[in-house]
């Protein structure tokens, strides 16, 4: 059963909850010599009672951004999983503010390293702990190099405002191990097109990059799926406005699954009940916020905290 925080994130006739008490905390993880950083939450250091946490979510930030500014541009909500004790929330920093998502030639940078790193620090710290990673933007472009070097390290990866490269993009190493996938993109983003690059990537003679759905068909194609899709119209908030959400699902027996919310309306945002608007970015939804559907897709994430 969802806990009532899960429900205050669900669509409903409830306000924004409150901020969530948890605790923060800087650490270093030393990767290839260099000393990387990422910031951890957990619960507030009051609570009744410690426990250990059931899995880990790792959340990477866009271009531009810090660890603690994606945390901030999500409204705090990945938060929510940490207040109880049931997730550790890790946000960690990219290398001048930004991932190097395709393992380019100019940049030295193994995020990839940094990220198996990670995980391999929490397992070894709570024992073998599902690790799921949310990325935006250029987040989600290394979640998506992730999913194919280094799977066997993932319970699951969510993609925000990201798809996949353009055609002759993808210069890393696929393991060919299915990973089940979660995809949110809003249909006005202004910086990651959700129908793929168009007129002016053409204008620079570049080809047009896959869309959202191209990119959730992918992942359903690489994990085996072969059956139709399901879409359904999700229930609209009048706080909404003018957004609405669909979800579609790429499902099938003994297979993993993958998911993508449409956000028809919606810009390069991540869907919170905390900060409604984003000017320049475009405009967000209440009809779902990334978490509570971090939370309904993956049962990790619902688990009761160990201890």
């Amino acid at each position: 059963m969802a806990q009532a925080w899960l429900k205050s994130l669900l669509p409903g006739p409830t306000r924004a909850p409150a901020a969530p008490r948890v605790s923060s905390r800087s650490e270093t993880l030393m990767v290839a010599g260099r000393r990387r950083r990422y910031l951890l939450v957990g619960p507030p250091p009051d609570a009744r009672r410690y426990s250990q946490p059931a899995a880990v979510l790792i959340v990477l930030h866009g271009s531009s951004q810090t660890g603690q500014a994606v945390r901030s541009f999500s409204g705090n909500s990945f938060d929510f999983l940490a207040a109880e004790g049931r997730v550790a929330v890790v946000y960690p920093d990219g290398l001048k503010k930004r991932w190097n998502h395709n393992k380019s030639a100019r940049e030295a940078t193994n995020d990839v390293a940094f990220m198996d790193a990670l995980a391999g620090h929490f397992n070894a710290l709570l024992g073998q702990v599902p690790v799921i990673v949310v990325g935006f933007s250029n987040g989600g472009q290394l979640a998506i190099r992730l999913i194919h070097e280094i799977p066997q390290k993932l319970y699951g990866a969510a993609i925000v405002g990201a798809t996949l490269p353009r055609p002759g993009g993808l210069a890393f190493t696929d393991q060919y191990q299915p990973v089940p996938v979660m995809l949110i993109h809003g249909t006005h983003d202004p910086v990651v097109p959700y129908g793929g690059e168009g007129w002016f990537g053409s204008l620079l003679g570049r080809p047009r990059g896959p869309s959202a759905p191209e990119t959730a068909a992918y992942f359903a194609a690489r994990n085996g799926i072969t059956a139709a899709p399901k879409t359904t119209v999700l229930p609209h908030r009048p706080e909404s406005g003018r957004t609405a959400v669909t979800l579609t699902r790429y499902e099938q027996p003994g297979l993993a699954s993958v998911a993508l919310y449409t956000v028809c309306g919606g810009g390069h945002v991540v869907p919170n009940r905390q900060r409604k608007a984003v000017i320049v970015a475009g405009r967000t939804t209440q009809d779902i916020s990334a978490v509570a559907a971090l939370a309904e897709f993956f049962p990790a994430l619902r688990q009761q905290p160990r201890g």
